[in-house]
């Protein structure tokens, strides 16, 4: 069995990969999302997302509006942000056990939505794999390649604009079901 870094090294390890991550201006890179889906992540800081999956959905935030867009239903979902969005380093941020083997980082949590986080990260530090369990056993697994950092990505690929045929649910992470 391999000896495991303790669990300080493994956080100390973590939050110098979360500021490494942080001081990245641009990041783009092809995911796959559970073995099949596929798309391009394009990231800018601070919080800017934008992901057009293969099947044509597209998520998008500038920072204040995270957008859901799915073309298959005409559905576009706007969340308001109020500051909420972390990117990566919030996602990585917070939890209580950190432990690394080699280049696999395991987070867990018995207070956090998503209990358990497997990281794997590349030789020069970014990310290649981030396996997320919730606490009902549900588990997302993100596969990043093709990583380009420090690219030039303008604004406007950030601010999503829904066509105009599609119906807008406000909030709709805000929902009770």
């Amino acid at each position: 069995m391999p000896v495991g870094i303790f669990a300080q090294d493994g956080k100390d390890k973590l939050n110098a990969i979360i500021s490494k991550l942080n001081s990245l201006d641009t990041f783009r890179a092809t995911v796959t999302i559970n073995g099949g889906l596929t798309g391009v992540l394009s990231y800018k800081n601070p919080y800017q997302l934008h992901v057009r999956l293969n099947d044509g959905r597209i998520i998008s935030a500038n920072g204040k509006v995270l957008w859901f867009y799915s073309p298959d239903s005409s559905l576009s979902g706007r969340q308001d942000l109020k500051g909420v969005s972390g990117g990566l380093g919030g996602l990585l941020s917070g939890y209580e056990n950190v432990t690394l083997a080699g280049k696999t980082f395991r987070l867990t949590s018995t207070t956090k939505k998503i209990s358990e986080i497997i990281l794997i990260v590349s030789d020069n530090d970014l990310p290649r794999v981030i396996k997320m369990k919730k606490d009902d056993d549900d588990i997302t697994e993100i596969s990043f390649s093709g990583i380009a950092t420090n690219i030039g990505l303008g604004t406007s690929l950030f601010n999503f604009q829904p066509p105009t045929s599609s119906q807008i649910v406000e909030n709709p992470l805000n929902q009770k079901e």
